[in-house]
This record gives structure tokens, C-alpha cells and sequence, in this order.
């Protein structure tokens, strides 16, 4: 038996023979001809080429403020660096053993694995077995292509010996592990690791290995996980390798041949929803693109983070996050229809963006409410118009002002502009501070113009951090909150009231490292004085009293924490808001449809007020962020300088009543504001001692005439007419 079978080898030597000299002798045909020109190319590349072992393209990982990766930012190349000792040694022993057994001895080239490749793929009739070291093949991707010919093998082979001389073995195989494409567009064993098992490289075992390395060489067999069978023929020929190698034993490699293959892509990327694209990763990446560090042109930039192996720290608080997810649920059990809910938090004393929630899920809606949706503010603006009176026109909380309406505005060249109070109430005189409670309307729109509307505007740009281009408008409406805001902007002026008038620059980016671990951008907290402290604090008291007895007092904290907020309802209850604060966190709340304008007339059995949901929601969810935080003051204003004023517009009539007497009771008479006083107690106009009330009467001729007489002798009198004050109409927006 023996015999025979020495006797079958012999036909099968003979042809290796053959074949090996009929090798030699075309290798020989093919190189003379052109052997000068060839070894002259050759020597200059061996001089003048460059070569290096720096990384390829790499993807780039996003971190929150503890450290826990939320994203993964990439093109078409998944590539996360391994160092070599992040590699289990078996792993490594069994990707050697079919790759390159002789790796850690040779100098670049394994003549006799060329050799042996070559008659394998002669006797298969196909190509089974490659011959080529690991240097080889960085050499092929690196430099000289993947040209079929003698001479481009020869520039491989000299550049392979030269590539050992210039770099360590450690640092070859380092790279190569990191370089080498494993299909379905994982670059790198690390990535080959998350795509096909799921797991982290130092997770890997020998079957895994055998795995990916039978893809090494037709990366693309296995796009779509479906050639099931030539890869599991791979990896069998990889077991087998293995086993010959010493790595494992026949029993152990019939287990691993035992597993099943990957069915599918693991990747955390495809399984992690931690990991998917949602709002604040998206405003991060735009936040990137436009970051100056990475470059000057934007394809530097886009370069950079989508192949640069960026790494990311941002503002992201996920404990935030669930808390704010947790607090709409929790005071909309059921839903809220087709409405929804976006919030935004940004630290008062750096700009952070900690968490907001953008809007419906992302991958149906993909448009982020908190900084694209601009909505009417309603009520919520008023914070801005009050900021301004204190600021520019040095008046506050404490003056008077007239919150009666209906009320009417000259508006040239356009209608008088008409304004009621929410709910049509009739309103009173009383304080400024008294009209925050209420969210008076006509006292606002009077507020306003007392002021100035260009200071109105300006203080608004400052907080809300518009420029020019993106003003405001010094519109009789702004008072009320009919220009568009977003949530964002909103919970950043708030923070900057919060932070004594100074408003941090928002930022979602603490710091980024480039692929090589060096710090390329490290975040410094920038702000600009949109207010002076005296004028925050101010607004601070004024907005803390609504949250103990106004329009916000659902917000207020059972913790005793307080807390200072503004409630806003847009025209028809289409948007609802409350933006609120303290010394800890700013947090705007916004509610309604994400698409349109739609009345929200029935949300949990009424209409949809900022009073109503949204302020329940902040204190859902500041509750539980200040949950064991230290409780904090708020500032507190200086002593005032003067006493309380009345404030009203030139020209402005105010309506006084007069006592006739006992049988015909009160008569009212139209004043020039100047001439009339306060009674805070009844909420209403009196006249002035001194003030003369114009009356009508009745001349022993028969001819009516007008007097004017001192109003507190005009019960004496028998008054005919007075002019009384005409009716108007107005808007809501508490």
C-alpha cells in the first residue's frame, strides 16, 4: 500500500518540477527586456518613496459629560483603532497562522511561501493561497497598487524589506490589524469585531479569528450575510491552519466548526439605540461642521469628523434626558394627541446645553423643534419687555401701571391696534409687578410703549442672542409675544436673568480630541452682559412672585426651592409655554402641533394655557433634577432709589369716577393721566386733588355749555355730560 502511493506522488513531484522551472524561466523572459529599467525603478523607489504606518480614514466617536459614548459619526469607512496589546494572543496566533505563519522571522518576504502558493494555485487550477507576507500587502495597499505584473511584485518585495527596517514588527502588525478591510464596511478588527459578533475586540476568540480571517482575502464574500457557504468554508480552511499551528486541538476545532455564522450586523451602531442618530447628536454634528478647529473650508471639516477619528465630549446629560422624558409622561399619561412637547436645559453659569427633547421620534420627524421651531412666545416675551423697562427706561416692578382693557393703540399708517385681556377680563390699575401675575395684556402693551419699543428690541436681541439680521421688530405686538422664538433661545435668555444678566454663548461641545489622542479644542465658557444685575434681579423677584401666586404657580417646587417662570399662550391656545429657572438649571417647556397652527382647545379637559400643562411639566421634571441638590436663593435686587411712579403715555385719557351723590350715584370723567392717582386697594383711577372735571350744563337761556370744575366739587354740581372712554378690543396671550 505504501508502495503505491510513493508511486502516485512521483507524477505529482514531477509536474511541481515542471512547473517551478517553466516559473523561472518566464519570470526570467519577462524581466530582461526591461531588467535595467526595472531594478533602476526599483533602487530610486527604495530611496525616494515615502512610507509610513499613519492610520486610515477612522470614524468618530461622540461622548456625553460622564463618558459614555452616544454616538458614532461616519461616511462609508467604519474604522476604530486597536493597539496591539488590546488583541488576545490567541487571536492573533490564529490570524498569523493563516496570513503569515512565518511573520515574527522573516524579513519582509517568504520566498518559500511564494513558492508554495504558487504551486498550490497551480495544482487547485485557481487561486487558493495568496504567498504574500503581511508586509507585502501593507506595501499593496499603501504603495504600489494591485497591478498583475512582475515588476509591480518586485517593487513589493524590495519595499516590504525596507518597510522592516524602518519599522518595528509590533508596529507592522499594529497597523495592519487596524488597515485591513473585513466586508460590509468595517475597516479593522475592532470594527470587524462590533460588525459580525457584536462584541469589543478583546472579546474575540479563535473561532471569531478563524472567521474574519477567512474574509481577508475576498473581503466581499460575505456583503449581505448571505454566501454562507464559501464562508464557512473559509473558515474551516482557517480552523484547519489553527490546529495545524499548534493553536488549537482537533477537538476544539470541531467545536468552533460547530458555530453558527453571523446572520446579520451586530454593530452597536445597528442594536444600541444609545448610539443612534437622534436631535442632540444631530446639533452637535452641524455644531462640528462649523467648528473653526477642524479646518477652514468645510470639506476640511466634513473630512475631519466623518474620517478623522475624532473624539467628542459634549454638554449631554443623560440623566436629564430620562428625567425630562419622565416628567411628560408623567403629567400626559395618555398622550397628548397630535401635540407635542419640546424642552430644552442649559446651565445658567456656562451655556451648557445639557438635554431638550427636539420632537417626535427622529428618524420619522427629523426636525428639531427646540432650535428650528420657531413659535409664538405669547406671554413669555413679556420677561423681555419688563427686562427692557428696568434697563432702559429705569422703571420698576413697584411703579403703576394700567392693566384695563379692552384697550386701543394708535398704530399709523396701519388700524388702531385693538388688545384684550385674557379671558376679556376688564383688568385693574395696580403694579407692574401685578400685571406679571395676571399677564395683563393691555398693561404690557402700555409697558412697552412707556419704555420704548426700540429699547424693547434691543434688550430682546441681547438676551435672546439675535443679531441684526435677525432682529426683532418694533412692532406694537412684540409686547405680547407675536414674534417667533425657539425653545432654545428662550431657556438661554431665561439663563442669562438666572446668571445675574450675563449670557453664556450655548454650546453642546466641551472638548475634542484628534485620532492620536491630543486635545485640539478644549471649551472656555465666553459671555456677554445682555443686563445689568440690578435689572436681573428685579426681573428674578418679579418672576419668582409668579411662581408663588401668578400664572405659574403649578411650577412651583414642593422641595421649597425657589424658582422664578413665566407662563405664555399664544393667540387660539395654538402654542403654550413655560420657561422658568433657578440658580441651578434654565428649562424651557414648549407644547403644541410640531407642523401647524392648531387650537388646542382640549388638552385633558381644557384649553391648553402655558399655565396648564407646560408649568406642570417643569416642575415634573426640576423636581426630580434638584432632587438632593442644596437649595439655592435667588437674587435678590438692591433697595430702590425713589418711590413708586405711575406710568402712563403721553396723551393717554384715564377714566375717574365720581361720587354725585347718595341717588344718582357715580359719574365717570375722562382725565389726562397726570391729573389722576392710584387707589391699588379698589384697582382704579382717582382724581387728582387738584384736577378740574369738564361738565356739561344746561344755561338759564337754554344753551349747553362746558365748565370745568375742581372733579371734588362736582357733586355740588348738576353735570348733564361728561366724555366717557370708547370701547376697544384686543388680543389674548397669558
Amino acid at each position: 500500500m505504501r508502495s503505491l502511493r510513493r508511486l502516485l506522488r512521483v507524477p505529482v513531484i514531477v509536474v511541481m518540477a515542471v512547473v517551478c522551472a517553466v516559473f523561472l524561466a518566464n519570470v526570467g523572459v519577462a524581466i530582461a527586456p526591461h531588467a535595467k529599467e526595472a531594478l533602476f525603478a526599483v533602487e530610486r523607489e527604495r530611496i525616494d518613496v515615502a512610507l509610513n504606518l499613519s492610520p486610515g480614514a477612522q470614524r468618530t466617536e461622540v461622548y456625553d459629560s460622564v463618558g459614555n459614548e452616544i454616538g458614532i459619526l461616519r461616511y462609508d469607512i467604519d474604522r476604530e483603532l486597536v493597539t496591539f496589546d488590546q488583541v488576545p494572543e490567541e487571536v492573533l496566533a490564529t490570524l498569523l497562522a493563516v496570513e503569515d505563519n512565518k511573520f515574527w522571522l522573516h524579513n519582509g518576504v517568504d520566498v518559500r511561501a511564494i513558492a508554495r502558493a504558487m504551486i498550490q494555485n497551480v495544482t487547485s487550477g485557481g487561486i487558493t493561497q495568496g504567498g504574500s507576507t503581511i508586509t507585502q500587502q501593507i506595501v499593496k495597499l499603501r504603495v504600489v497598487g494591485d497591478e498583475s505584473s512582475i515588476s509591480r511584485k518586485i517593487r513589493e518585495a524590495v519595499l516590504a524589506a525596507r518597510l522592516e527596517e524602518e519599522f518595528s514588527k509590533q508596529e507592522i502588525l499594529e497597523f495592519y490589524l487596524n488597515e485591513i478591510y473585513f466586508g460590509n464596511g468595517a475597516y479593522g478588527l475592532q470594527a470587524a469585531a462590533e460588525t459580525y459578533f457584536g462584541k469589543d475586540v478583546a472579546a474575540l476568540d479563535i473561532g471569531d479569528a478563524a472567521f474574519l480571517a477567512g474574509l481577508i482575502r475576498s473581503p466581499g464574500i460575505y456583503d449581505g450575510f448571505e454566501d454562507v457557504e464559501i464562508a464557512g468554508k473559509r473558515r474551516s480552511m482557517s480552523l484547519q491552519s489553527a490546529e495545524e499551528a499548534g493553536i488549537i486541538d482537533t477537538d476544539e476545532r470541531e467545536r468552533f466548526e460547530q458555530r453558527g455564522l453571523p446572520d446579520r450586523n451586530r454593530s452597536p451602531q445597528r442594536t444600541d439605540e444609545t448610539l443612534r442618530r437622534d436631535y442632540f447628536l444631530d446639533e452637535v454634528t452641524e455644531a462640528l461642521l462649523k467648528h473653526p478647529a477642524l479646518g477652514e473650508t468645510y470639506q476640511e471639516r466634513f473630512a475631519q469628523v466623518y474620517n478623522g477619528g475624532l473624539r467628542v465630549w459634549t454638554t449631554f446629560d443623560p440623566t436629564l434626558q430620562k428625567h425630562m422624558e419622565q416628567a411628560v409622561r408623567e403629567v400626559l399619561p395618555e398622550g397628548s394627541d397630535d401635540f407635542e412637547v419640546a424642552m430644552a436645559s442649559v446651565d445658567p453659569s456656562t451655556g451648557a446645553v445639557r438635554a431638550f427633547i427636539g420632537g417626535p421620534e427622529f428618524a420619522d420627524f427629523q426636525f428639531n423643534l427646540v432650535t428650528q421651531g420657531r413659535r409664538q412666545p405669547g406671554s413669555s416675551f413679556k420677561t423681555y419687555v419688563l427686562a427692557a423697562a428696568v434697563e432702559k427706561a429705569g422703571l420698576f416692578p413697584f411703579d403703576t401701571i394700567s392693566g384695563k382693557g379692552p384697550c386701543t393703540f394708535p398704530n399709523p399708517p396701519n388700524v388702531d391696534y385693538e388688545v384684550s385681556n385674557f379671558n376679556d377680563s376688564d383688568g385693574v390699575v395696580g403694579t407692574v409687578q401685578f400685571a406679571v401675575l395676571k399677564s395683563s395684556n393691555c398693561g404690557f402693551v402700555r409697558l412697552g410703549l412707556r419704555t420704548g419699543l426700540e429699547n424693547v428690541v434691543e434688550v430682546a436681541n441681547r438676551l435672546l442672542g439675535r443679531d441684526s439680521e435677525n432682529s426683532f421688530r418694533p412692532y406694537l405686538s412684540m409686547s405680547l409675544g407675536a414674534q417667533e422664538v425657539t425653545p432654545l433661545e428662550q431657556a438661554v435668555a431665561y439663563a442669562a436673568i438666572a446668571n445675574g444678566g450675563l449670557r453664556m454663548e450655548p454650546y453642546y461641545i466641551s472638548k475634542i480630541e484628534d485620532a492620536s489622542g491630543s486635545v485640539i479644542y478644549q471649551h472656555v465658557p465666553r459671555g456677554r452682559r445682555a443686563i445689568k444685575s440690578t435689572t436681573a434681579a428685579w426681573v428674578t423677584k418679579a418672576l419668582e412672585e409668579n411662581v408663588i401666586a401668578g400664572t405659574g404657580r403649578r411650577a412651583r417646587l414642593e422641595s421649597g426651592q425657589p424658582a422664578a417662570g413665566k407662563t405664555g399662550t399664544a393667540q387660539d391656545f395654538s402654542d403654550a409655554w413655560y420657561v422658568g429657572f433657578t440658580p441651578h438649571l434654565s428649562t424651557s417647556v414648549w407644547m403644541g402641533h410640531p407642523e401647524e397652527k392648531v387650537p388646542m382647545n382640549d388638552i385633558q379637559g381644557r384649553d391648553g394655557t402655558g399655565g396648564w400643562v407646560p408649568a406642570r411639566i417643569w416642575k415634573a421634571y426640576m423636581t426630580r433634577v434638584l432632587e438632593g441638590e442644596q437649595i439655592l436663593p435667588l437674587s435678590r435686587p438692591p433697595p430702590p432709589q425713589r418711590s413708586a411712579q405711575h406710568l402712563y403715555l403721553p396723551e393717554e385719557m384715564c377714566a375717574v369716577d365720581v361720587q354725585l351723590d347718595r341717588d344718582r350715584g357715580p359719574m365717570q370723567f375722562d382725565l389726562p393721566c397726570s391729573m389722576v392717582e392710584v387707589d391699588l386697594d379698589v384697582g382704579n383711577f382717582v382724581a387728582h386733588p387738584e384736577a378740574n372735571c369738564r361738565m356739561t350744563e344746561l344755561s338759564s337761556t337754554g344753551i349747553f355749555r362746558d365748565e370745568y370744575l375742581n372733579c371734588a366739587l362736582v357733586a355740588s354740581r348738576n353735570p348733564v355730560t361728561t366724555t366717557t372712554v370708547p370701547p376697544e378690543g384686543g388680543t389674548d396671550g397669558a
